[in-house]
């Protein structure tokens, strides 16, 4: 049985593209295993091999209920029917394809990478193969239960679906994973830090030395560690393997040397020892490799000598670092330095990721020693490098004698640099910056002829160039501040009235030297930043006074008077004429101090702050000074977690004594970062108390365990309320409260929460005139002014917003009511209505419309009093057709648009044509077959922009903040704003001018536009970071500015006919937001000032100490730092939105970004920071496809079911977790904000949300799926991310398969790291007058950005990704048509045909020809053939089977066909068998599902018995029966039968003439499920005897393709 097993088990297997021969090589080893039992090896296997039959059948029995009663289940079944054979030799088919089955799935895992050419005669690892084979504990072979026709795919070294590995070592994977696992159990244990003999012995416990090899065999252990490289780094060269794999022995040797002392064996588990301690240095040498070609050959020249020790990643940087020192002819000309900064880039990442604790750096000094010189090495070459870099950074040419003269003073600093033995702080220092001045002359050299390099009036750098008749060049500005008229350098005299002046040519010379100084200073600054104040170390205390200097220096006594304190503009400089003489406090030096950790700077800092007190002599500005210093403290605290910032708030308040840091003796330092402390602690109390009471019902509240650490930190700050002198904790509580949810939420809170409220104050209980803003009154004063002119025009458009402000307040209309009475009645009304604050948005938005036109509010103003006008206009903000424009939706370059016939979108993905079938949620088949569409399924060419008209949003709660072209987040949501308020008053103009111009109809319009209006304002709160009242108040600002700007010359743009008039409104738009959005801090704490202001002292007391300087309290206490006012100042926090709005004004909107990088981050970080997680989403891909070609439970797992398995590790069931949720949050954010996410255009795929009771299917990688999608989405974020960085930086990129994806490959960024980093530039200035402004450093948050997130990381090659197509049951469809690709097919001639059907009279022959013919076909399909072959000679001598060979004689013309008749044979030797079995009374289709075993009625039978006699009788049997057996699963049953075979016949190429006449003979009304009742009419209808057949048809014509199960 296991003999005539052969061939069918074989073709169940699976092997990747690649190794397509395999098949027919596997039939020849097990041929000669199992029938040349002569030779020992071939009797062991056969043992081995039944023994592990058995035990598998023994598996497969165990679920069976009642096992024992197969043979009575067999008695039962039809299927032996269609053989024409005994019971007996039925049931020996039936046990032989179980067998078979059993036989593949050993197979599968035996001759996984070609393994069984090891035990093929001759081998000398077939006794070494056999052992292993035998040991059941080491190679665990488990039944699994498959379809009869299912593909089981064959094991592999490489989850490469494209590439085959052949194992040089026997089961070498095994053994692999069988120590991988040993080495889990003993890191279980415990995790030493460096081999020891221990962890050797507790291996050997575990390993049985029968199969394993020892040192008597090197040979062996050198082809495992030829396997073992191979699967540890995938993807690689074959010389990279090659050093690897004599390194990974060596070391191993030398490690077995070290700790087992030779007292054990030399065996693989050394090799295991030795990568696992050392992986992470073999993968950066693979990295290494992979980039750089040549680095493998040079390795291989210094490893010549037999005794030099393979230190591979250190020798292989070595050999980099050397060839890169910077010399002459790599750094000129310009070019070339070009191109050594690129190489330099490409190396950075590989020497900041070498590990410097590793074992062999405590066993080997050598390597200790290497490792010193290359990190030396390469701090001398990477301080040339950034210096070198900053000078070019967008530079496309240089001044060729500027090059030559600095590049002279890099190769000087490096060897300077180098011949120092380490690291020197202090020279290293002194060196740069000796260089960097030198570099300074030598552009005042070539830029400045005269030598000029600052103003030697005021010893600064000049700016504003002015040029004296001596040709002396000055500051502009200082010229004319001269009351002695003659040059400060010769002295010669120039007239009065002598205006200061300087030639292009000049100015450009200034301008250049400028900006080389910056870049200078942006050097000087990253480089004290890496070397001296990043790594949380103390650092150097000369240094740090050498900075304090250069920031704290005594002014020039001829300036004394007037200059009190100099500071760089806006960074650190070596150049003394870069100071600013203005007096400015700037936090650059504090910033930078703090990133070396508080308590590593506190002395320098105390030392910074004791001359700055010297140098300020304002007490106001040393206040201004200190809450700097504050701020600073602040930010460096900010927690990466919810978590971490609660511990430290708890921690804070319960042990805060506010009465020590008022003492004299305490430090002014500890006493800041005290007040820092309480800051931070008291924002997060008022982030839980605002949690706790104005958001009670949120799903997404803290569990009962959070419920009680909350109150606890609560409850610490009553009690440090309670207990405080001083009322500034709870006023700073009042300000968070305030600012972060405005002053109603707010007022709600202290009327619960009483103990907030400082001793004595009372707060009124009418808030009304908190809503009543400043410029709503100035609008009423103008509208009240109107109405008594006498512009009838105007009055009439105010009598129509009044009119329409009735309606929307529900108002009564009074008969001949004065419209001065009519605006005071509204007025009272707006704050009684439900959201007074959006009621006077549209009521500020109505006046401003009716009074004060302008080129934007025409528009706006037609909707409200005119809709009608606007019908067929493209209306601002409202999307485009995204499916238009193909990068919105293209994640591969040939990805297509198809529509289902419902009209839903779908994306036919990799080749762009449909390949499989899928359900469509209307219930129709989608896709296709062998790039052929389903009938109903058509490609929608993007050609036409379908961009629609009118209003196109829906639901107000499936929006997004999104950009929208060219306007921001922040402009988005004020344009809707005012459009939706002119919406809502347009209703009560014209509604159905309105409602025309809807895409969408709604129940309640009216409520659907305050839906959207509501969302307008929490989009600006988002994008503002502002709260709500802030928002509206923004709307207001923003109505003001329209009024009282200046009637314009602009274009009304009443109407927008064409998209171009709308893109041209929306850049107008912009033009006017962009400054408004520039200057809103301000006018927002102007407006709040104004409210203090206003009204009784009881209603105005919350908002003074909520916005007030000083609070209207008597006897505060003054003594000591935390009591003075400008320590508890609100500041807005740092979140992703408004670090967002912040590059976005600094950019300037609708302009190409100064900072690509930081933009692509931010706008997509929603995503990105989900790409961390892709490892862990290839291993679950991997894992689910491993699942489903291997198990019969997969379609019926959930994903809970699957993360139970036993099977599963705790480690694999975390990544899995984590991978899910990761493709959970990345598809909702795919499904709720397609636009942003690049993917507009999606399947509708099942389910919308992904759970634990979702089917795990959805989570297979197959094309398209979910988890298909989102991994090529993630991908995607990595890849454009890695690419605008190139852009920027100009590194060299590499690209990995997603084999090789590791932690370190991939994006690992979160909302916090961004937050954080970008707190750390924020930089913080003081002016003399106290006016402080704060800005983000924007290019060095970039440039750190890219060195920390960015840099080295590869570009994914998408198409790599896991992927799994759902057809591993082989349908005669996919057979046929694999088939034919591989070999062309032809038909039997018109008298082959008409023999078989004459002569052909043995049912039994027929099937077991046709078994034979199977066969043959898929092993065609896979390896292909000669078509001109004899078909009996290919069965007897490629497939061995000599017995099925010889049955072809019984049968007429089979003997003499060939390859290409293989098919044409196939088709009508069933047909035949299928007549036969009619005319024996049997049912040839008792196998095909009940729904097409419809009955034609007497009448019905009749007409087509009638209708047949004029066709080709024989032709259409034929044809029909091919449909029936291949393709009719594609068809539903209520289709008409005509039609379908129509498309059938078509889709299979047979001529249209031929077509006609088959299917003329059927009755339209005839449905496809009564198809096995035609067919069984047309066979008795027809003359078995005597057929007569008609013309023959052309034999290109090709026979039925199939289908693909969908």
């Amino acid at each position: 049985m296991i003999k005539g097993s052969i061939q069918k088990a074989v073709i169940q297997l699976e092997d990747k593209k690649d190794n397509s021969q395999r098949p027919m090589e596997r039939i020849k080893i097990l041929h000669n295993l199992l029938f040349h039992t002569q030779s020992d090896v071939s009797r062991r296997f056969m043992t081995i091999l039944k023994k592990r039959i058995c035990y598998l059948l023994q598996e497969r029995e165990k679920p069976i209920l009642n096992p024992r009663e197969w043979i009575f289940r067999r008695a039962l079944s039809v299927e032996f029917i269609l053989e024409d054979t005994s019971f007996r030799q039925a049931l020996w088919m039936h046990l032989e394809n179980i067998v078979t089955n059993v036989f593949a799935q050993i197979l599968a895992v035996v001759d996984a990478n070609n393994n069984l050419n090891h035990i093929s005669q001759g081998s000398p690892l077939a006794e070494l193969w056999l052992q292993m084979f035998q040991e059941e504990t080491f190679l665990k072979i488990k039944y699994t239960r498959k379809a009869a026709d299912a593909k089981i795919s064959v094991l592999s070294m490489t989850e490469d679906p494209n590439t085959t590995l052949f194992c040089q070592f026997p089961f070498s994977w095994v053994l692999k994973a069988y120590l991988d696992d040993l080495w889990k159990v003993y890191h279980a244990k415990e995790q030493p830090k460096k081999p020891t003999e221990e962890v050797a012995r507790f291996y050997q416990t575990f390993i049985k030395n029968v199969w394993m090899p020892g040192d008597s065999t090197p040979d062996v252990l050198c082809y495992y560690a030829n396997d073992f490289v191979r699967m540890a780094f995938p993807g690689q060269d074959d010389s990279v393997y090659e050093i690897l794999s004599k390194a990974l022995l060596t070391n191993a040797e030398q490690l077995w040397s070290s700790v087992g002392r030779k007292q054990m064996s030399f065996s693989p588990i050394w090799l295991h020892m030795e990568y696992f301690y050392l992986r992470d240095d073999y993968q950066l040498f693979v990295d290494i490799a992979k980039s750089n070609d040549t680095v493998v050959n040079e390795l291989w020249a210094t490893y010549e000598s037999p005794q030099k020790k393979m230190f591979i990643t250190l020798d292989a940087l070595n050999i980099l670092l050397k060839k890169a020192q910077p010399i002459e002819s790599r750094l000129l000309p310009f070019d070339t330095c070009i191109a050594w900064l690129k190489n330099i880039k490409s190396i950075k990442p590989w020497v900041e990721w070498i590990s410097q604790d590793n074992y062999q750096l405590k066993f080997y000094p050598e390597k200790k020693q290497l490792l010193e010189s290359v990190l030396h090495r390469w701090t001398c070459t990477n301080i040339v490098y950034m210096l070198i870099d900053h000078l070019l950074h967008n530079e496309t040419q240089i001044e060729e004698k500027l090059l030559r003269l600095v590049v002279k003073q890099f190769i000087f600093l490096w060897n300077r640099l180098h011949d120092k033995s380490g690291f020197q702080p202090e020279d290293t220092f002194e060196l740069v910056t000796k260089v960097l001045k030198k570099c300074n002359e030598n552009a005042d050299v070539v830029y400045l002829v005269k030598g000029v390099k600052e103003c030697k009036s005021c010893l600064r750098e000049i700016t504003d160039p002015a040029e004296l008749p001596c040709g002396h060049i000055f500051c502009t500005r200082c010229i004319l501040e001269w009351e002695n008229k003659q040059c400060k350098m010769c002295k010669e005299q120039f007239p009065e009235d002598y205006t200061p002046t300087a030639s292009e040519a000049t100015r450009e010379a200034v301008a250049c030297h400028n900006k080389f100084r910056r870049k200078c200073n942006s050097f000087f600054v990253e480089f004290i930043t890496m070397y001296f104040l990043g790594d949380r170390e103390a650092p150097s205390a000369k240094i740090i006074q050498r900075l304090i200097k250069f920031v704290a220096c005594k002014p020039n006594p001829e300036h004394q008077s007037r200059r009190k304190v100099y500071k760089p503009k806006s960074e650190l400089s070596p150049f003394e004429e870069c100071m600013d003489t203005s007096p400015t406090i700037q936090s650059s030096l504090l910033k930078l101090l703090l990133r070396c950790g508080f308590n590593n700077v506190k002395v320098h800092l105390e030392e910074y702050l004791s001359t700055m007190e010297e140098i300020i002599s304002n007490q106001s500005n040393m206040d201004h000074f200190y809450f700097m210093v504050v701020h600073c403290l602040e930010d460096f605290m900010y927690p990466s977690s919810e978590e971490d910032v609660s511990q430290l708030a708890e921690s804070c308040l319960s042990t805060a004594d506010l009465s020590a840091s008022c003492e004299s003796e305490a430090s002014k330092i500890d006493t800041l970062q005290f007040i820092a402390q309480l800051r931070l602690s008291i924002s997060h109390v008022a982030t839980v108390l605002a949690r706790q009471m104005l958001s009670p019902a949120d799903p997404n509240a803290p569990a009962a365990k959070e419920n009680d650490k909350e109150r606890d930190l609560v409850n610490a700050m009553k009690k440090l309320v309670a207990t405080a002198t001083t009322p500034w904790p709870q006023v700073f509580l009042i300000r968070n409260l305030c600012d972060v949810h405005g002053l109603n939420s707010t007022w709600n809170m202290l009327q619960v929460e009483k103990w907030i409220l400082p001793q004595g104050v009372e707060i009124s209980q009418e808030r009304n005139t908190w809503w009543s803003t400043t410029d709503m009154f100035l609008m009423l004063d103008k509208a009240q002014n109107q109405l008594k002119s006498k512009d009838s025009r105007e009055n009439q458009s105010l009598t129509s917003v009044l009119r329409q402000m009735e309606n929307v307040l529900r108002l009564p209309p009074v008969p001949d009511e004065l419209l001065e009475d009519k605006l005071r009645k509204i007025m009272d009304a707006l704050g009684g209505g439900e959201d007074p604050g959006l009621l006077e948005v549209v009521f500020h938005t109505a006046l401003t419309l009716a009074l004060f036109p302008s080129h934007i509010t025409h528009l706006l103003k037609n909707i409200c009093f005119k809709p009608a006008a606007v019908k067929g206009s493209y209306l601002p903000t409202m999307p485009e057709d995204l499916l238009f424009n193909e990068k919105n939706w293209k994640i591969g370059t040939k990805d297509t648009i198809y529509y289902c016939q419902c009209g839903r979108s779908w994306v036919v993905i990799d080749c762009g044509r449909p390949a499989v079938v899928e359900k469509c949620q209307c219930g129709a088949d989608v896709g296709g077959t062998h790039h052929t569409p389903v009938p109903g399924f058509t490609e929608k060419k993007s050609t036409e922009d379908k961009t629609e008209k009118g209003y196109i949003l829906g639901s107000p709660l499936s929006r997004r903040n999104d950009l929208e072209r060219c306007l921001s987040p922040a402009c988005v949501g004020l344009v809707r704003a005012l459009l939706h308020s002119s919406l809502l008053l347009g209703l009560y103009s014209d509604k159905k001018a309105i409602l025309d111009l809807m895409k969408e109809q709604v129940e309640d319009v009216e409520q659907f536009f305050w839906g959207h209006l509501q969302k307008d304002v929490a989009c600006l709160v988002e994008a503002l970071n502002r709260n709500t009242e802030d928002a509206v108040l923004t709307v207001h600002l923003f109505l003001q500015d329209l009024s009282n700007s200046p009637a314009d010359g602009g274009v009304a743009l009443s109407v927008l006919p064409e998209k171009k008039d709308r893109e041209q409104w929306e850049i107008s738009f912009r033009a006017l937001a962009q400054p408004f959005f520039q200057k809103l801090e301000q006018r927002l704490n102007s407006v709040k000032e104004q409210r203090m202001n206003e009204g009784p002292h009881g209603s105005n007391l919350l908002l003074k100490i909520a916005y007030g300087q000083t609070l209207p309290f008597e006897d505060m206490p003054r003594e000591g730092l935390i009591n003075q006012p400008c320590m508890w100042k609100f500041e807005q926090k740092t979140t992703i939105q408004s670090l967002m709005h912040f590059l976005q004004q600094e950019d300037g909107e609708g302009t190409e970004s100064s900072y690509p990088i930081l933009l692509e981050l931010l706008s997509k970080l929603e995503n990105i920071q989900h790409v961390r997680y892709l490892p862990d989403i290839f291993r679950l891909q991997n894992a689910l496809i491993h699942f489903f070609q291997n198990s019969h439970k997969g379609e019926n797992y959930t994903v809970r079911q699957f993360l139970d398995q036993p099977e599963l590790s705790d480690d694999q069931r975390l990544a899995f977790s984590r991978a899910i949720e990761t493709i959970r949050k990345v598809w909702r954010n795919i499904k709720m904000n397609p636009s942003s996410s690049g993917i507009t255009v999606l399947p509708d795929l099942s389910p919308d949300n992904i759970n634990t009771n979702t089917a795990v299917r959805h989570l297979l990688p197959t094309q398209p799926s979910i988890s298909y999608l989102v991994t090529k989405f993630l991908i995607q974020l990595q890849n454009s991310c890695v690419n605008t960085a190139a852009g920027v930086t100009r590194e060299k990129q590499r690209s990995i398969s997603a084999e090789e994806v590791k932690s370190s490959s991939v994006l690992a960024v979160t909302k916090s790291d961004l937050v954080t980093m970008a707190l750390a530039n924020l930089q913080y200035e003081v002016d003399e007058d106290g006016h402080k402004m704060t800005y983000f450093d924007f290019p060095m948050l970039q440039r750190q950005v890219v060195h920390r997130f960015i840099s080295g990381k590869p570009i994914i090659k998408a198409q790599t990704a896991p992927s799994i197509a759902l057809k591993n049951v082989r349908t005669l469809e996919a057979t046929k048509m694999e088939v034919r690709d591989q070999v062309p097919q032809e038909l039997l001639s018109v008298n082959q045909q008409k023999r078989i059907m004459e002569e052909a009279r043995s049912v039994n022959a027929l099937s077991k020809a046709l078994a034979t013919l199977k066969v043959a076909a898929e092993f065609l399909a896979v390896t292909g053939g000669d078509p001109e072959r004899p078909l009996p000679d290919y069965v007897r001598r490629d497939l061995r089977m000599d017995a099925s060979a010889k049955q072809f004689q019984d049968l007429p013309v089979v003997p003499n066909t060939q390859l290409k008749h293989i098919l044409s044979l196939w088709q009508v030797l069933a047909a035949r068998r299928s007549l036969l079995l009619v005319q024996m009374n049997q049912d040839p289709f008792c196998l095909v599902s009940k729904e097409f075993q419809g009955k034609l009625d007497a009448g019905q039978a009749k007409d087509l018995a009638f209708a047949l006699s004029n066709t080709n009788l024989d032709l259409f049997l034929i044809e029909l029966h091919e449909m029936i057996t291949v393709a009719l699963s594609k068809f539903q049953p209520e289709y008409t039968l005509k039609d379908a075979f129509s498309f059938f016949l078509e889709d299979n190429q047979v001529p249209s003439t031929t077509k006609t006449t088959l299917t003329d003979a059927l009755d339209p009304d005839i449905p496809v499920r009564n198809i096995l009742s035609v067919w069984r009419t047309a066979a008795k209808t027809s003359q078995i005897n005597v057929l007569a057949y008609g013309q023959e048809w052309p034999a290109q014509g090709s026979l039925s393709t199939g289908s693909l199960s969908p």
